[in-house]
């Protein structure tokens, strides 16, 4: 009895020790807002790319410190005259749903990418993409017409897609990359949940078999859950006036100079605001120093234009508008508002600090006659007013990122037609400089003194008026290793296959 009474003990702990180490371990990431859509061809805010970065692979990632890293590329170079990049692809590499990664999958995806009859939302990225050659399974060339000195970088944000299946119409809502993690569900307005790609490329892995992206739109609820124990990590939307304190009593705060801004945008379809003079006036009404100070507790800087103040393109001669009210009568006087006008301004509801300073905006411009009926939308909602085909919308309050070259910070927001120039402006001097910019050598004195001529005319114009230059900012777990926040906040959860969870 004795020995069958050890038997079935020992036998008991087996199992036990057996159901520990194949327990899953869970990364529980916190998600500042529901993704729009998972397809990466689709979408271009930060929180899909969040998501779609667990799952989804480029040709090659930025390095925190902005260097190229490898990814579905091993290597790469450009042709003499410029015209074209011979990428040597890594083999072995499959997609979630078993099919082998090829120079075919590059092709399909630049020529999707670039077919002006699918719905490409960062079309002037891909714009001087002319086609692929694929001389092998496992080199791709791809041609530029005309040259594009940013090329590599606009390539650094496509996701390829293979080519087998991108066209279903599922694939949206069953998408299949080549990333570390594969779809498993995703439940608006909830989580998306991914889990560990078995046969992934990388053998440098962590212990990380399931990532659940739990949607928390609301800053404080998501701190709270953080602090609770329920999120092992976030990127963005910290609370601004809760970073010194948590910054004093633990090691949970991860930061790094950022890559975008925060800007207020103008319809200039409108006839109000088709006047730049009127555009000149609203920047004079923001304040801008106490916005960082005091909304944003000094977290970034403040921005005077499209190009960092830290950048080599920057230009010290920009136009500048300092909070000055009275100014701001006089412009408005000048073009003939004096006695003021109506105007709506919209910006997503989930982002405390936007919301703060459209109070401050519509307070600031009731002083000068200006009515402001303010409306905070869900942040999909948000978007699709901002994107959509009618443009409804007068003002609105909203961020761009990933500013690593001076091409992605102007080129696309401010050339006549481009697919993110959401307030119509145009400036034909502007579109001139923009595509020369694209042919002179980058960092040379040529280049540069062409992008700060881009800035003096754009800041003269005001399509945008800027509040500060990012900084990002992240909370992490003491019992996770392996993770920090990114410059490039869209690839901030690119590598969490290299995680370390041991709680």
């Amino acid at each position: 009895m004795r020995i069958r009474f050890v038997l079935v003990a020992l036998a008991t702990l087996a199992l036990l020790f057996a159901g520990t180490t194949l327990a899953q371990t869970r990364l529980i990431v916190g998600g500042t807002a529901e993704a729009s859509g998972l397809d990466p061809r689709r979408v271009n805010d930060v929180p899909s790319f969040q998501r779609i970065y667990t799952m989804f692979e480029t040709l090659l990632v930025w390095e925190n410190d902005l260097s190229y890293r490898p990814r579905l590329a091993t290597e790469w170079s450009f042709s003499e005259d410029g015209s074209a990049i011979t990428f040597k692809l890594r083999e072995g590499v499959k997609f979630h749903h078993g099919t082998e990664f090829t120079s075919a999958d590059v092709k399909y995806t630049v020529d999707w990418m670039t077919n002006p009859d699918n719905p490409v939302l960062n079309r002037q990225l891909w714009n001087s993409l002319a086609r692929v050659e694929t001389p092998d399974p496992y080199t791709a060339i791809v041609h530029l017409d005309p040259v594009n000195v940013w090329a590599l970088n606009a390539l650094a944000r496509m996701p390829i897609v293979p080519a087998d299946i991108g066209d279903l119409e599922s694939f949206p809502n069953e998408p299949s990359g080549t990333g570390p993690f594969q779809f498993v569900e995703w439940v608006r307005d909830d989580r998306l949940v991914v889990s560990r790609f078995e046969d992934y490329w990388d053998p440098e892995r962590g212990n990380v078999d399931e990532v659940v992206i739990r949607t928390i739109p609301e800053d404080a609820a998501r701190l709270l859950a953080f602090e609770a124990g329920e999120v092992d990590l976030y990127h963005g939307q910290v609370v601004p006036l809760e970073v010194n304190r948590l910054e004093a009593e633990t090691d949970w705060v991860t930061r790094i100079t950022g890559l975008g801004w925060t800007y207020l945008g103008f319809n200039t379809r409108l006839p109000e605001l088709a006047d730049a003079r009127v555009r000149q006036a609203f920047y004079h009404l923001l304040p801008s120093e106490a916005i960082v100070q005091r909304v944003y507790n000094g977290i970034g800087t403040v921005s005077v234009g499209p190009i960092s103040q830290d950048s080599i393109y920057f230009s010290s001669d920009v136009p500048a508008y300092p909070y000055d009210p009275e100014r701001a009568r006089e412009l408005l006087a000048e073009a003939g508002y004096a006695d003021g006008f109506s105007l709506r301004l919209h910006t997503n509801s989930n982002n405390a600090v936007r919301m703060q300073i459209a109070e401050i905006l519509q307070f600031e411009a009731a002083q000068v006659g200006i009515q402001i009926e303010f409306t905070g939308e869900e942040f999909g909602a948000f978007i699709d007013r901002i994107l959509g085909e009618d443009r409804d919308f007068d003002l609105f309050i909203l961020g761009w990122a990933g500013n690593v070259d001076p091409d992605y910070a102007t080129y696309g927001l401010f050339r006549t037609e481009a697919s993110n120039n959401y307030t119509g402006y145009s400036n034909p001097a502007v579109d001139e400089l923009l595509d020369r910019g694209r042919t002179l050598e980058p960092g040379s004195p040529e280049s540069i003194a062409n992008y700060q001529q881009v800035q003096n005319l754009l800041m003269a114009d005001v399509p945008f008026a800027f509040f500060n230059n990012s900084e990002e900012i992240g909370l992490v777990q003491d019992w996770i290793e392996g993770w920090g926040v990114h410059p490039y906040s869209s690839a901030t959860y690119m590598d969490l296959h290299k995680v370390t969870k041991s709680r």
